[in-house]
């Protein structure tokens, strides 16, 4: 009996020692993890913007990592969620670095179902939280998690509508002063459509414009564009009126109301 309980207390004790052991290193070996996540960059996709993650993981401890999971939700400043992408990694051995890169694709389908007319306008910013979980010797579970914004450059920044200057009354010659700034990564063409309504009115349509559009991405538009106007509307082109704005690309179709004078 009293060698069953010799025996129980050193199998015991070797078992105590081997879990402290395994606590020691394992803690090492999480405080020796080395995660680096570099700069988010932006690029044009097929359908939208494509945000890669570059990130780079440093196994300077004891025990492999397994089940990486590495999760990211991208919401514009409102809250709404553009975007929830996984990117996983089965095993990471010990004393091995391991360099991916995760990829965020937010589609301008998506942008369209916000309110994407402030998206358009003005410059803003994505917001991205990163949560990453993983296991040490596939026993002790770790989660991280941060956080970063991502800038959004809006492809009709600082729009502008002019004046009209009538050219020529008779024949209805118009013109007026046309400018943005195309702040986005992506190259905007389409077709920009203009209608001014009369003060105080929806359907007194008295001028109108249909323009090309052709603008890289980081370049501006200021032009004085042709205006169509009823010579005998001409007088109701005043402080006040109002300017329908639609422009339409391959991509997407957005409208929006200017005041004109």
């Amino acid at each position: 009996m009293n060698i069953a309980i010799r025996m129980l207390k050193v199998s015991t004790f070797i078992l105590w020692a081997v879990i402290i052991f395994f606590s020691v290193t394992s803690v090492y070996s999480v405080m020796n993890l080395g995660v680096n996540v570099g700069e988010v960059q932006m690029h044009p996709s097929s359908n939208g913007v494509t945000l890669a993650l570059p990130f780079s993981i440093d196994n300077s401890g004891y025990y492999e990592i397994a089940d990486l999971n590495l999760t990211t939700r991208a919401t514009d400043p409102s809250g709404t969620v553009l975007d929830l992408t996984e990117t996983f990694v089965s095993s990471i051995p010990q004393g091995t670095i391991i360099n991916a890169s995760h990829k965020i694709e937010i589609g301008l389908d998506d942008i369209m179902a916000l309110d994407y007319t402030s998206l358009l306008l003005e410059d803003s910013e994505f917001n991205v939280e990163i949560f990453a979980a993983l296991n040490f010797a596939r026993a002790v579970p770790v989660q991280l998690s941060t956080s970063t914004t991502i800038p959004w450059g809006a492809p009709l920044a600082n729009f502008f509508v002019g004046d009209i200057s009538v050219d020529n009354i008779a024949n209805g010659e118009a013109s007026m002063r046309l400018s943005f700034e195309n702040h986005a990564i992506l190259d905007l063409e389409g077709t920009l459509k203009l209608e001014v309504y009369a003060a105080g009115s929806s359907q007194d349509l008295v001028a109108s414009s249909v323009t090309g559009i052709s603008v890289r991405s980081g370049q501006s538009f200021d032009q004085r564009i042709y205006v169509n106007v009823n010579p005998q509307d001409a007088l109701k082109l005043t402080s006040g009126a109002r300017v329908h704005v639609v422009f339409e690309t391959p991509m997407f179709t957005v409208e929006w109301d200017e005041q004109y004078g």
